[in-house]
């Protein structure tokens, strides 16, 4: 009787071991849905508040996942993928106090050009004035020719995105390098003309990019 009381006892307990590798099991599982939510979160999908007081669904990898190191190695994206025309998207750009966060409308695509009417201070859809100049969105890698009229936007972009502190332009639209006037000039990036209300437009590099918007509510 002894005997069998006793492997009667240890029958009885030998499932605890078992329920105690099923609840290790049941948090393993439950740490790993929490990583993957996380990773969704912050890897594939952000949320941001628009102007007009809406909310936005913003993938953050539909122009590739920027990855880490950019010290080390540069800028790299992994998926990399350009904007097209009429994307609405996300995008950084640099102040006094750091960077900003805004949206807008992706109009035109490096390496096309838009018009300005530099009388009128307005952007045209065409060339629909006697006024209207050209402005080239620069592609990376391409020169571009220094007119009058992209002198000073050319110089901001260097200055900005491109870590030129050598480089300015002069009010009569030349652009200098080194103090010596110069008459084409060659980004190492890819720009974008966005559009972020009625008449008003920036220019931004693939690297401002933060993502695409997917959702408005």
């Amino acid at each position: 009787m002894h005997l069998s009381f006793r492997l009667h006892t240890t029958s009885s307990v030998s499932p605890s071991p078992r329920g105690g590798g099923w609840s290790l099991r049941l948090l393993a599982y439950g740490a790993v849905a929490i990583v993957m939510l996380l990773a969704v979160r912050f890897c594939l999908l952000g949320h941001i508040r628009l102007a007009n007081d809406q909310h936005a669904l913003v993938s953050l990898t539909y122009y590739g996942l920027r990855l880490p190191g950019e010290s080390l190695w540069g800028y790299h994206r992994w998926g990399y993928r350009t904007p097209e025309r009429g994307d609405t998207l996300v995008y950084t750009i640099p102040t006094p106090q750091g960077e900003t966060t805004l949206t807008g409308t992706c109009s035109a695509l490096p390496g096309e050009t838009v018009w300005i009417d530099p009388v009128r201070q307005k952007f045209l859809p065409a060339r629909t004035s006697p006024d209207a100049r050209p402005i080239t969105i620069p592609r990376r890698g391409e020169s571009i020719r220094v007119t009058p009229y992209n002198a000073r936007l050319l110089a901001f972009l260097m200055q900005h995105y491109e870590h030129c502190t050598n480089v300015s332009a002069t009010p009569d639209g030349h652009l200098l390098l080194d103090g010596t006037p110069v008459e084409r000039a060659r980004l190492l990036r890819d720009y974008y003309w966005i559009e972020t209300r009625t008449d008003s437009f920036l220019i931004i590099p693939h690297d401002a990019l933060v993502g695409r918007i997917v959702l408005t509510k």
